[in-house]
């Protein structure tokens, strides 16, 4: 059983979860049929296929790759409703129209390009780089391409039956940046008040953690260390769940009510009812 990463995790882990995240990707799409490629997952209007195409459009934005201009029948597009949602379907629909082959063979040589970059780049994680919406520092990018390819690597292999890589280093990752939402979901989410605590637990069996957030008397949560969790009082609602309970809840995946049936829950249970609804941090 496997821990998050740890907050202050320097370049060489970030990089390695990164570059772990992105070979488990590699590996899983290159040898799919035409079928499993044409399989649709549980993201709205997306294929395996258009999965692999927006993972391979991120890591090539981020060697300076641009695509020619598109613009996408949006009438069949019922699925992109948003800005952002209408931002990433663009380079998706584009690449309807390769064949698989181009897809991977893109995939594989930015995936590759992007490795060499950050190798022979900085290693001040925190030193603003660029990042796919902007400047960002290093690590924010590292752990946000780790999250976002280990994710859909889930995604995909969610839409074909093929459950793995829970406990992998892209797993430790990602699993650290969503716990990292934790105080946001507490404070400004579910309308925690000064003092009131939240104690949650990842109980495994891939992958566990536990995080105590508490409400400072300025009205900002925050997480504290679980010695600290006597300090702030009895917990207002404690959750305990496993690692994949957790990632469908924060990722916003599958049928949440279902999900939240696993969830054991001590203390107020509206309250941890209110958590519960507000619980995804992934957009």
């Amino acid at each position: 059983m496997v821990t998050p990463l740890p907050d202050d995790a320097g370049f060489d882990e970030l990089f390695d979860a990164w570059r772990s995240a992105s070979a488990d990707f590699i590996d899983l799409v290159t040898p799919l049929s035409q079928e499993e490629w044409d399989c649709p997952t549980a993201l709205p209007g997306w294929t395996v296929g258009d999965v692999v195409a927006h993972v391979s459009w991120l890591e090539g934005v981020l060697v300076g790759e641009m695509d020619e201009p598109h613009e996408p029948d949006w009438d069949s597009l019922p699925h992109a409703v948003t800005d952002f949602g209408r931002l990433t379907e663009i380079p998706v629909d584009l690449r309807r129209r390769w064949p698989r082959e181009a897809v991977l063979v893109e995939l594989a040589d930015m995936t590759a390009r992007r490795e060499v970059a950050l190798a022979s780049g900085t290693h001040d994680v925190d030193g603003e780089v660029p990042g796919p919406f902007g400047p960002t520092p290093l690590g924010r990018v590292l752990r946000m391409r780790t999250l976002d390819t280990w994710v859909h690597e889930q995604d995909i292999r969610a839409a074909l039956g093929r459950p793995g890589h829970l406990d992998s280093p892209g797993a430790q990752s990602t699993a650290a940046l969503l716990l990292a939402g934790l105080p946001k979901v507490w404070g400004k989410l579910s309308g925690a008040e000064a003092g009131e605590v939240l104690h949650l637990r990842i109980s495994g069996p891939e992958l566990e953690a536990s995080r105590v957030v508490t409400v400072s008397a300025d009205g900002r949560a925050r997480m504290v260390a679980d010695d600290l969790v006597d300090q702030g009082g009895p917990a207002v609602v404690s959750l305990t769940m496993t690692w994949a309970t957790y990632l469908a809840l924060a990722c916003g995946r599958g049928e949440t009510t279902e999900s939240r049936r696993h969830v054991a829950v001590e203390g107020d249970a509206s309250r941890a009812s209110t958590v519960l609804e507000n619980f995804c941090v992934l957009f």
